[in-house]
């Protein structure tokens, strides 16, 4: 009798004799950090994703688990500079992925910088990690004087010699950046050049010889110009120098009523904790977003304020030993909102937001579509615009449409699989509408779910998960579930 030749395959043997499974039950699948897993057997394998840094979900189209963010990839080498521009239509998680990395960064010891988020979806998490929660508006307690120096110009007079001098010089910088930035928005027209540079030197003169500067003291220097402004600008008397800059004059008093004078023309102002490792949020809330100069302003002045405090906290800690550096999350929500409001600001926006420390200062700017920045009227600005996004470490892509994305690729090229993944995230499995577990009717298509874009790497596609804590702390759309509850009620 001739032996029975059996054929291996993955199910078993094949052939008179043999056997096999018609269905192979799959083992129950688990995932751990690699300190968790050693000894573990059998089928312990690793990931190919990235799996330093905050824990974001799991690749959607293999499974395996991602990690990352700003700071840990840029400390790694994967990424060269510690910034990321995410990109996403309203509802699809911006906020909720923002939060995911302030919280993994803060319990590494990383402060989170909040600047403005417009329905203050992140000042209940700061305040309970101890932060300083900043309510700006004109109705607010918390007020902005444009002239004062703050936390680094603390700083510097602590510091003294060469380097206090350079930290002053920088202060007043901020300061003239801050007030033409809002006289600009304030009369919706660029300052001209001879205006932008009697205005610096006018500023320059009242802080030298005020020890508490306010814009007040502005509008009466600018009726008794001292020597120094009228010998910058050319003018051989007070009566020259007012009527050669009336116009400025006016926009100086336009902004010192009303609802403006009321949110940046005050005596006092605002100072932050400097080193405090719950860091700080500003809350801009309760400005309507329909009032753009407004809001503008306000989120151009908690830039100058947040980012010095910043450079302040940097400087203190190298010499003071009691004041600790951990470094910090700058995230800036509805990044370009201020940029709309008037053109040709870009450039001393930039500055404004930019801290001389990039080591341990990590960045992530939260922003719509592309035509955020394609749209703006001037050439050099939507220019400067895209050099936001061509420095960025890393794109952070939810859902937007395939013609944002083919935008977004003349910036940072995309090739047409990551587009089509990219413009398929809001698409619904079924007409039929979901509901989790409890009932409750389930996110949106295209909720948490994001690419992860590293100039010439393929993107990575990640279906992010919240926590219960993160689903019960961070609701973006209270209006509309408030709604939904009560209209639940009345069908009950």
């Amino acid at each position: 009798m001739k032996p029975v030749k059996h054929i291996r395959t993955p199910r078993g043997l094949a052939g008179f004799g043999g056997g096999r499974w018609g269905k192979i039950p799959q083992p129950p699948q688990y995932y751990s950090t690699s300190a968790q897993l050693p000894g573990v057997y059998p089928f312990a394998a690793g990931t190919s994703r990235p799996n330093i840094g905050a824990p974001l979900g799991r690749d959607m189209h293999v499974g395996t688990a991602v990690c990352g963010d700003p700071q840990t990839w840029y400390s790694s080498g994967l990424i060269s500079s510690a910034s990321m521009m995410m990109f996403g239509l309203n509802g699809n998680g911006k906020s909720s992925l923002g939060g995911r990395f302030m919280y993994s960064m803060a319990a590494r010891g990383i402060a989170p910088a909040v600047f403005d988020p417009i329905k203050n979806e992140h000042g209940e998490a700061v305040a309970a990690m101890g932060g300083n929660v900043i309510r700006v508006g004109p109705d607010s307690t918390d007020k902005i004087n444009l002239l004062d120096l703050g936390a680094l110009g603390d700083a510097a007079k602590k510091i003294g010699g060469i380097l206090g001098d350079e930290m002053h010089r920088q202060a007043i910088g901020k300061a003239v950046d801050a007030v033409s930035l809002v006289v600009q928005i304030s009369r919706g027209i660029p300052l001209s050049d001879s205006e932008d540079a009697a205005l610096a030197e006018l500023i320059r003169s009242v802080i030298a010889r005020n020890d508490h500067p306010w814009m007040g003291d502005l509008l009466t220097a600018f009726m008794d110009p001292p020597p120094e402004v009228l010998s910058a600008t050319v003018c051989k008397d007070a009566n020259q120098f007012t009527d050669e800059y009336r116009q400025l004059h006016l926009s100086l008093r336009a902004v010192m009523s009303g609802q403006m004078g009321s949110l940046v023309g005050g005596r006092e102002s605002v100072r932050l904790e400097v080193g405090n490792p719950g860091g700080f949020c500003f809350d801009t809330s309760s400005i309507p977003e329909s009032n753009t100069k407004l809001l503008s302003a306000a989120m151009l002045a908690t830039w100058s304020i947040g980012f010095s405090s910043i450079d302040a906290h940097y400087e203190l800690s190298l010499h003071d030993p009691s004041i600790h550096w951990g470094g910090y999350f700058a995230m800036q929500d509805e990044f370009w909102y201020p940029m709309r409001a008037c053109e040709g600001i870009i450039d001393r926006v930039d500055r404004i937001g930019r801290t001389n420390r990039g080591k341990g200062v990590s960045e992530l700017k939260i922003t719509h579509s592309p035509k955020d920045f394609l749209s703006l009227p001037n050439a050099k600005d939507r220019a400067t615009a895209k050099g936001f996004t061509e420095r960025s470490g890393v794109l952070g892509i939810m859902a937007l449409s395939r013609e944002d994305l083919h935008d977004l690729s003349e910036v940072q090229p995309l090739n047409e699989r990551e587009i089509d993944t990219v413009a398929g995230f809001n698409a619904p499995p079924s007409w039929k509408q979901e509901r989790s577990a409890d009932g409750r009717p389930v996110p949106p298509p295209g909720a948490g779910k994001f690419m992860l874009k590293i100039p010439g790497r393929i993107g990575i596609a990640v279906q992010m998960t919240l926590t219960e804590t993160e689903r019960q702390k961070h609701i973006t759309d209270e209006r509309s579930v408030s709604t939904n509850q009560l209209m639940k009620g009345r069908v009950g």
